[in-house]
């Protein structure tokens, strides 16, 4: 196994099962994954007309949702997050992260730190998503869209709740 590069020129191997074909552009990759918490932060609502994909690949159509992962800051068995890192994070020094504690069973002490610029597309399936109950207030919704704006669009609006946490932070750090 090796990274993918883009660029790179590659060299078509044909594979032993005659079933495996690679269409012309087209390459086979390998992706690990793990379960793990994730902030729904589009559903996907819009219904397609299923004449408009009749006979169409599934995958063309097929709901989606976009989700931003957790991962959990304790550092031991596993990678985790420096403590000065996960500090800088509470301090919502990044707009790319943002911790929080989450209100799960094997939800750490510590916490857990949202990746924003890790958003992904998941299948709106029983076998791709396990939906807990909880559930964000109207006013934590705000407060995401604010931060999401703040990734895509690089500044943060000075009249915002974002804006405020972030100066009142930065206050409580200093003293």
């Amino acid at each position: 196994m090796k990274e993918l590069k883009l660029l790179e020129k590659k060299e078509l191997s044909t594979l032993p099962a005659a079933a495996l074909t690679f269409p012309e552009g087209e390459i086979v990759l390998a992706y690990r994954g793990k379960k793990r918490p994730a902030l729904i932060l589009s559903s996907g609502r819009d219904a397609i007309d299923p004449a408009l994909i009749k006979g169409k690949p599934k995958w063309q159509s097929s709901p989606t949702a976009l989700v931003a992962p957790f991962y959990g800051v304790q550092q031991g068995k596993r990678a985790g997050f420096s403590e000065e890192f996960v500090n800088r994070v509470k301090m919502a020094e990044y707009s790319n992260f943002y911790w929080d504690q989450l209100p799960i069973p094997e939800g750490e002490k510590k916490g857990s730190i949202c990746r924003l610029d890790h958003i992904l597309p998941i299948g709106k399936h029983h076998d791709s998503v396990e939906f807990t109950p909880h559930c964000l207030s109207n006013e934590a919704l705000d407060y995401i869209k604010e931060w999401l704006r703040w990734l895509f669009e690089g500044s943060l609006d000075p009249k915002g709740l974002l804006w405020y946490v972030r100066e009142e932070l930065i206050k409580i750090d200093m003293i």
